[in-house]
């Protein structure tokens, strides 16, 4: 009866471990795959699905690998590359990368260890050909977001078919050799000086064209306004002489007397010096006398 007892209790702890390894609980944050005597049989969770929960395996015979499902950060520091004139720069890079195919990941990489080796060696050799077709000047100040595309498309395309897709490249630090820094920003002054004297020598073009274009305009606006002037002052001469035509055919002797005051009013303007006796005072009666008499006569 003891003997029973004890292999009852064998029994119901090995049917225990059984049941434990017949289980498995895939995390949000994970994916599994499940191999068969080293074989991968199927995936769970991966990029894309929601399979997460508990899952059955074949105890003793499936095993589970576990990767991680979220996004990745790998630092590659201190990549010593050269730009298209062989001047060195030392980069500090940045990836992040995902396990977007466990089955691949498994099959070429198998572990997450071996995939940052081979990754940080790819992205090594993206930067370098990436920079050696940029100068340094490029590279540091107006370039960035155009070489950083560059090289993500060749990571990606390099680590192609190992299970991993590449999210984003960035380069967090570009810097140069002391000995070789000055000598960059030099030419980088003598190319900014360049490019501004272009732009004050086209911005002198397009303000001597405005001035010379507004000051054509404005010799045609007063020669417009010199015509109408004109016009307008013919029309009011034209308008004066046949008003006096008219004034005169209605009364000749005021029309008369009214012009002998105009001439006296020209006559004597401000300034003029009239040396006369004592009897010759009254100049005005003079023209007013001449344009009676005139009229007398007719």
């Amino acid at each position: 009866m003891k003997s029973i007892g004890i292999l009852g209790i064998v029994a119901a702890v090995l049917v225990a471990i059984v049941l434990f390894n017949s289980f498995f609980i895939v995390d949000q944050r994970k994916q599994a795959l499940l191999l068969q005597v080293g074989r991968a049989v199927e995936a769970y969770n991966e990029p894309g699905s929601d399979e997460a929960g508990l899952k059955l395996k074949i105890p003793l015979l499936q095993n589970v690998v576990m990767y991680d499902r979220r996004n990745l950060g790998l630092n590659v520091p201190g990549i010593e590359a050269y730009a298209s004139n062989q001047e060195q720069l030392i980069v500090d890079a940045f990836v992040r990368w995902q396990i977007s195919d466990p089955l691949a990941f498994y099959q070429r990489l198998n572990n997450e260890r071996d995939a940052r080796s081979q990754l940080r060696n790819f992205t090594d050799a993206a930067i370098r050909n990436a920079l050696a077709s940029r100068l340094p000047e490029d590279i540091i100040s107006g370039q960035r977001s155009e070489l950083m595309d560059e090289i993500r498309t060749n990571l990606a395309g390099n680590i192609a078919g190992r299970g991993i897709e590449i999210i984003d490249v960035r380069i967090r630090r570009a810097d140069l050799p002391d000995d070789v820094s000055e000598r960059v920003f030099q030419r980088m002054e003598a190319t900014r000086e360049q490019e501004a004297e272009e732009i004050r020598a086209e911005g002198d073009e397009r303000a001597q064209l405005v001035r010379a274009t507004a000051e054509r305009e404005r010799t045609v606006l007063l020669a417009e306004a010199r015509q109408q002037s004109e016009e307008i002052r013919g029309e009011g001469d034209a308008r004066r002489n046949e008003i006096y035509a008219e004034a005169y055919e209605q009364d000749a002797e005021f029309f008369r007397f009214y012009r002998s005051l105009i001439a006296c009013e020209e006559a004597f303007t401000e300034g003029t010096r009239i040396v006369v006796g004592p009897n010759q005072l009254g100049l005005c009666n003079d023209f007013i006398d001449q344009a009676r008499q005139s009229g007398s006569r007719r």
